[in-house]
């Protein structure tokens, strides 16, 4: 334990009860602990003071302490228990629960795509307990992760049971891609599209995202869709799958075709990819020497523009307002898009 400055208080009871000496830190349960100042009395004893009503109590027993705000705490009592029903700001009935919240939470995370520890924050959790709800527990980085590895498992076996239930063609998107900064690793994404036989809506769902760290020959591309068709049920399913042109996956196809043999002999097995295809016609256009002079002049421009002192960057947004034109800053070459 340490020490912090003296904070001065007088012990509920009698008027010669012994006083708050000074706050003390611990590294006791903190979940609960945030409840509690851990305070050295005037007759040397140290107790534990709840937050919320100013109580105090031995130091011996999480359990005695855990019950307190749970059960006794008498600024806690005018809030529902847990499951009970209280008038929401919408007039209908709330009735908190720490499971909902913890699902909910772990939706939040994935559909923003934030870290684990978001919410691990003491806080944002203060924020809550005080203002919003006081029965509410700080929901770890450890407990958000198994909440979402969860709730990603159960729609994996959704997606599963829908695949082999579904009585139509699925189509394939995969590309193969590489880890920017110069990291080694490679990933293969694979994503299905299908027509909803009861809606007649296009559906889209990724259904692999895959480390590819073999060498990317059209075998191991074949091996590694292969034994994602396999888990999803639907090797005798896919009518297409979308590549780009390189010849690993025109190899790759091939060998699916002679294994599950796809509807119309395969003539629309191998999807290839119309906007690589464009890509590469633009990029090639634009390796011409006409067109490259002018390009390089053109990027020279944007760069005095652009990074050469803020005066001139002011005078561009000037003379776009001025103009009553579009402020619009460079998208710089990005040859793969």
């Amino acid at each position: 334990m340490a020490t912090n400055s003296a904070t001065q208080s007088t012990g509920v009871g009698s008027s010669n009860a012994a006083t708050v000496v000074s706050i003390l830190t611990t590294k006791r349960n903190p979940d609960l602990f945030q409840h509690y100042d851990l305070c050295k009395m005037s007759d040397g004893e140290t107790k534990c003071r709840c937050k919320k009503c100013g109580k105090f109590m031995g130091t011996s027993s999480n359990t005695t302490l855990r019950n307190h705000l749970e059960k006794y705490c008498d600024s806690l009592k005018p809030i529902p228990e847990e499951g009970q029903t209280s008038m929401g700001v919408d007039g209908r009935t709330f009735a908190y629960s720490a499971e909902r919240t913890r699902e909910a939470f772990a939706q939040f995370v994935i559909q923003d795509a934030l870290p684990f520890n978001h919410f691990d924050n003491r806080r944002l959790t203060k924020v809550i307990q005080e203002n919003l709800q006081p029965r509410y527990r700080q929901v770890s980085r450890s407990s958000l992760k198994r909440d979402c590895m969860k709730m990603w498992k159960h729609a994996k076996q959704d997606l599963v049971e829908l695949f082999e239930h579904i009585d139509t063609n699925i189509n394939l998107t995969t590309d193969i891609w590489s880890a920017p900064h110069g990291l080694p690793a490679s990933y293969l994404c694979v994503t299905a599209h299908w027509i909803d036989p009861t809606s007649w809506q296009m559906m889209k769902r990724t259904i692999a995202f895959e480390n590819f760290d073999d060498a990317h020959t059209g075998l191991n591309l074949f091996n590694m869709l292969k034994n994602v068709m396999s888990y999803f049920k639907i090797e005798q399913k896919v009518f297409s799958i979308a590549f780009d042109n390189a010849s690993n996956n025109t190899s790759a196809v091939q060998k699916l075709k002679i294994r599950y043999k796809p509807p119309c002999d395969g003539a629309f097995y191998h999807g290839r990819c119309v906007a690589h295809i464009l890509n590469l016609v633009v990029q090639d256009g634009l390796k011409v020497e006409e067109i490259d002079s002018v390009k390089s002049d053109f990027r020279q421009m944007l760069q005095d523009v652009f990074y050469g002192g803020a005066t001139r960057y002011k005078s561009y947004m000037r003379l776009c307002k001025e103009t009553d034109s579009v402020f619009i800053s460079p998208n710089w070459d990005t040859p793969t898009r």
